[in-house]
């Protein structure tokens, strides 16, 4: 019989073994067909603004999701390799040199990867325009364009070689695998134990110790903290999981074995100790599990908060729809005519002067920080009166400020960190013959227009002020401070073309301007493709570790058929094996995923101080990002508890 025949008669005789290889397989291949035709679509191109970002992002993440692929692919293929270990020793016994069974399993590789790049390309295709338009859906503001239905030849080409050589190492590393068994071992292996771990006090207690240091530093509220620590926190938590797994777990099975009472019924002793005696195999599957879906999860988590804040972190910057630096005679005329040629109305208009003024203070928060006040520091001036108007047509949702006495300031900052409020409180600031107070402390980005520092004082004081000449609307050149005007308008964040429209005749006459709708677009198109990214990224993780899972329990199955053969001889009946089946693969697939929700709680409160708490606020962002995570974990929970059953179908199969 040649080697091409018997390798097909093997797959058709395992084919419930490889419906999820080819499912696995398949679905890498879609995968990175999808990122390269995405990233070969001319529709794509054409509708992204910063075609370089999106092509650098896809092709950052595919190498990420490749390499990840590759690792899989190698693992999952050893494992299916050893699961069949009585199987080549009979090929053995029959006179196969090693080399021939070798290239009877390169064969059976290449084959079933052959097929699942012929399935994986085939669906990819299919689904291209799908694909394009859900990115296209979620990144821009306006996409009014036609997708056309496209099949890109380069990425087939392309996916087809990078899996093809993945295959052919996988072929390698089958005759590698192949050539380490002696006959003796192969028909022993039934026999052969990996070994009880007893685990280690030690590593257990050293495990929760990295762990607990890292949750630790992760929900300090100090930003400053929290970003110094950033690394060490991932070192002490990723390798305090691989020790727990390692060591740790080993350790809490044998003290649950010390408890002879509950120990020794049945189920749990048969179930408890082949758990215990496959950790060596599968700690470190679980532990990278663990460590992988907490990553995925945070960071998808966090990413969609971030796009689904879009339009109010766009307001919380710019304030308003449109506004714009000097110029205001020559573009104001223009700006109105563009706005009725593309039946825009008007909402809001306001343009009000520049003042600024640089009294004496002298106030250190840090040696290097942004808030010092000192004599070279200047603040942009606004009357309270002013300051309401501005405040009451920003599309950010701040309140007019309340009475401001004679006297008192309003402290205005465009960053978010709170320690500096009570140090800014109770700050004098000297002018010619009058001294004012900082009485208050808000934050407002919107309304500084790029100056550091701003102050709200009482409409009287600000009139004196002026007269005394502390309060300037001209430089010591005398030319004039630049006017602001701003424009709020209907459907401006959907408005493609009025904003390119405006963008050019801003840009040719004015000294400086800025667009709700540019601002929002950018932001729409770096995290919409983050997104989108991420979600297909976490499905490949998802399923890549379930599927790795299911291998490694396979391989188990096959070596622990015997054990299941002698207690049906003493008297173990279907039910009570059924029992031990599910008591045996329930915590291989629960334990990783319930230490990745754990990991991600702790990842995301940092990830709440660093980048909600301090660069882009979002209401109730913790929860938000939690209530992300649990639709995220949830999905994990479905997927792998699909894996669950099948590979508990598939165990039960094997073992009777």
């Amino acid at each position: 019989m040649k080697l091409t025949t018997l390798a097909l008669n093997n797959i058709k005789r395992n084919f419930k073994r490889y419906v999820m290889y080819f499912f696995s397989l398949s679905f890498s291949v879609f995968t990175a067909y999808s990122f390269f035709a995405l990233m070969q679509n001319e529709y794509v191109l054409m509708a992204f603004t910063y075609d370089d970002r999106y092509k650098s992002l896809l092709i950052n993440f595919g190498i990420i999701i490749m390499v990840f692929v590759m690792f899989f692919l190698l693992s999952s293929n050893n494992s299916f390799i050893k699961a069949r270990k009585k199987e080549i020793s009979t090929y053995s016994l029959f006179g196969m040199t090693n080399g021939k069974i070798g290239k009877l399993l390169f064969l059976e590789t290449m084959i079933v990867g052959i097929t699942s790049l012929i399935i994986g390309i085939g669906v990819g295709i299919f689904f291209s325009k799908l694909m394009a338009m859900i990115l296209l859906d979620i990144s821009l503001a306006s996409f009014t364009g036609n997708i056309e239905f496209t099949i890109s030849m380069r990425a087939a080409y392309i996916t087809a070689i990078i899996f093809l050589t993945i295959f052919c190492l996988m072929g390698l590393s089958g005759l590698r695998v192949i050539n380490k068994f002696e006959l003796i071992d192969l028909f022993k292996a039934h026999r052969v134990s990996e070994g009880r771990s007893k685990g280690s006090k030690i590593v257990l207690i050293l495990s929760i110790l990295l762990i607990g240091i890292g949750y630790y530093l992760a929900t300090n509220s100090n930003s400053m903290i929290v970003t110094m620590s950033a690394i060490p926190i991932l070192l002490m938590v990723i390798s305090g999981t691989y020790l727990f797994f390692w060591g740790g777990l080993p350790k809490i099975l044998n003290i649950i074995k010390s408890n002879k009472r509950n120990y020794y019924k049945g189920v749990t002793l048969i179930s408890t100790s082949a758990f215990s005696h496959r950790m060596k195999s599968i700690g470190t599957v679980m532990a990278t599990i663990a460590v992988l879906s907490a990553v995925a999860t945070t960071a998808i988590a966090t990413g969609y908060t971030l796009y689904s804040n879009i339009e109010k972190n766009t307001y919380d910057v710019v304030g308003y729809d449109m506004y714009f630096f000097g110029g205001h005679e020559e573009v104001l005329s223009d700006i109105r005519t563009t706005f009725k040629a593309y039946g825009s109305e008007i909402v809001n208009e306001l343009t009000i002067q520049s003042y600024m003024s640089s009294p004496r203070v002298n106030m250190t928060i840090d040696e290097n920080s942004i808030f010092n006040l000192g004599k070279e520091v200047y603040f942009r001036v606004y009357s309270q009166s002013m300051y309401n108007k501005l405040a009451s047509i920003c599309k950010c949702n701040y309140r007019p400020a309340g009475y401001i006495k004679l006297g008192e300031a309003m402290y205005i900052h465009g960053y978010r960190f709170h320690e500096i409020d009570d140090k800014v409180k109770g700050q004098q600031l000297s002018f010619t013959d009058k001294t004012l107070t900082i009485t208050s402390v808000s934050r407002f980005k919107a309304i500084s227009f790029g100056v550091k520092h701003t102050i709200i004082i009482n409409d009287d004081d600000f009139d004196s002020l002026i007269d005394r000449g502390d309060i300037r609307d001209a430089n010591e050149k005398g030319d004039t401070y630049d006017k602001v005007t701003l424009f709020n308008y209907k459907n401006s964040l959907t408005s493609r073309k009025l904003n390119k429209e405006l963008t050019q005749i801003l840009s040719e006459n004015t000294k400086g301007f800025r667009t709700a709708y540019t601002n929002y677009d950018e932001s729409l198109q770096s995290f919409g493709l983050i997104c989108f990214i991420g979600f297909f990224m976490s499905a490949v993780f998802i399923m890549m570790t379930a599927s790795l899972l299911y291998f490694k329990q396979v391989m188990a199955a096959e070596d622990e058929r015997h054990q299941y053969k002698i207690l049906r001889k003493i008297g173990m009946d279907e039910q009570v094996e059924k029992r031990v089946i599910r008591k045996r693969l329930i915590p291989v697939f629960l334990i990783p995923l319930l230490v990745g929700i754990v990991h991600s709680m702790f990842a995301m409160k940092a990830a709440d101080t660093l980048v909600f708490s301090n660069i882009i606020p979002v209401d109730n962002s913790y929860f938000r990002v939690l209530l992300c995570s649990a639709v995220m974990y949830l999905t994990y929970a479905i997927v792998y508890s699909v894996f669950y059953f099948v590979t508990k179908d598939q165990y039960s199969r094997i073992v009777k």
